[in-house]
């Protein structure tokens, strides 16, 4: 019997061979950048690295703190941290509300914290760092550190001269790390031990969710530094980075402070002359290095400085801003500037200001002019009527009366008193049936109590003469 045998297609085999090579080149892909990196083996314990018992124990220092920062030694409550704190192994830190540090560990190795961050100085061994964050955000430089360890709840990092940032939030179940430079080891644990390791690479991400299952809890991409710098976290510490990586040149040592220097930034100078003395106020100076201020004056010094210049006021007060020079005398000159002593026994000095204090006024002894006073008479008395003064500091009018005594003196002889405007007086207590010789005057006086007084008018029996 004769079977009849179909001609293979050579077409249908050569798709065959492609897509078996694409399902292999995918393989091999899969296994070098996920299996590779990541280990899901039976959990191991947690391996716990000891110093060398004869290992050096490190200290850190504080290179930079703004904001609320504070330390817990051996366990006690915090306390506010400064900057010259020497930090050992054991200690917490933790910043405040929009706060930022920098450590500087002996061996070079740099710790940078944002806001909202606590951290423990596990252990500061020569041969072991490690660190145990427990909330918050920090940036890690582990310069020529070969064991370098940050923990925070079941996540362990072990670096060997890397930069890298590890975000947790306060439940500690919830952390980024971003690997910047060179590869980190990353290491997730359960209640058995060592349930997952991977690698991450130069400008790879892990995102790590503690709530979720084995398979879904770790989550791998890369990310840009560039989309970073939007954030002003990541600008600040790169531009740190910069400054670390920038080449040493070969040049001469940068000069020392100047012992004195000029600012505009702060310690701006108004002064103002009041009636008890010269007020000074002046904008606080904001630096750290502040140790007092030292307030200077000069009649005849336009460059004054501190400590040419003795000082009218000191104080260690950074917050002060006003003083009143009660010593300054009418009529003078004086040169005023605010200077700052800074801890390292420099000078920086504000602006000067010049200012003169107000000559006490002369006394006003020109009588003012006299009024010309004329008078009649009646059953109803004596009417006095006189001429106005219209000068600027006319105060009032006095009018005087005496009996039987030409010679009138005020006040001995004092009648009455008129204002501005009131330029008559009816005297009813003598009138034409009065006996005896009565004598009138009326004063003018001026602000100063100087006066000058009219004619006399004269009233005998009755009569005006």
């Amino acid at each position: 019997m004769y079977y009849y045998r179909r001609k293979a297609n050579p077409i249908k085999w050569i798709i065959i061979i492609i897509i078996l090579a694409c399902l292999g080149g995918f393989g091999y892909w899969f296994y070098v950048n996920y299996f590779s990196k990541i280990d899901f083996d039976k959990p191991e314990e947690k391996q716990v690295f000891q110093p060398e018992e004869e290992s050096e124990i490190l200290t850190a220092a504080f290179d930079f703190i703004q904001g609320d920062i504070q330390i817990s030694i051996d366990n006690q409550p915090y306390e506010k941290a400064a900057k010259s704190d020497i930090l050992r192994q054991g200690h917490k830190i933790k910043t405040g509300r929009e706060s930022l540090a920098v450590l500087n560990l002996e061996n070079g190795a740099i710790i940078r914290l944002g806001a909202d961050t606590e951290i423990i100085l596990e252990s500061l061994a020569k041969d072991i760092v490690s660190i145990n964050q427990l909330r918050g955000r920090s940036c890690h430089y582990a310069a020529g550190q070969e064991k370098y360890f940050v923990e925070s709840s079941k996540i362990k990092i072990a670096a060997t001269d890397s930069r890298f940032e590890i975000i947790t939030n306060a439940q500690q179940d919830y952390l980024a790390i971003l690997a910047f430079e060179n590869k980190i080891n990353l290491e997730i644990f359960d209640a058995e031990g060592i349930l997952m390791s991977m690698r991450l690479e130069t400008g790879e991400k892990a995102l790590v969710d503690l709530k979720k299952n084995k398979n879904d809890l770790l989550k791998v991409e890369d990310f840009r530094r560039e989309n970073l710098m939007r954030e002003e976290w990541y600008r600040w510490n790169f531009e740190l980075d910069q400054k670390i990586d920038e080449p040493i040149l070969d040049e001469p040592l940068p000069k020392e402070e100047p012992d004195f220097v000029a600012i505009k930034e702060s310690l701006e100078l108004t002064a103002e002359a009041k009636e008890t003395g010269i007020f000074l106020s002046w904008s606080v100076y904001h630096k750290d290095d502040f140790k007092n201020y030292q307030i200077v004056r000069s009649e005849n010094n336009r460059d004054l400085k501190y400590p040419d210049e003795k000082a009218i006021k000191n104080s260690d007060s950074k917050e002060l801003n006003s003083y009143l020079d009660a010593s300054a005398k009418k009529g003078k000159k004086y040169y005023y500037r605010i200077c700052v002593l800074k801890i390292s026994g420099k000078v920086a000095c504000g602006n000067v200001e010049e200012i003169e204090m107000p000559r006490e006024k002369e006394a006003d002894t020109i009588p003012p002019s006299a009024p010309s006073l004329s008078a009649g008479i009646s059953e109803t008395g004596v009417s006095l009527t006189w001429s106005a003064n219209y000068e600027d500091d006319f105060k009032n009018y006095k009018i005087l009366r005496a009996f039987n005594n030409s010679s009138l003196s005020y006040p001995l002889d004092s009648l009455a008193e008129r204002g501005n405007g009131q330029e008559n007086y009816l005297d009813n207590s003598v009138n034409i049936t009065s006996p005896g010789n009565y004598y009138y005057q009326v004063c003018s006086f001026d602000l100063a109590d100087n006066y000058a007084c009219s004619n006399i008018i004269k009233v005998e029996n009755g009569q005006l003469q």
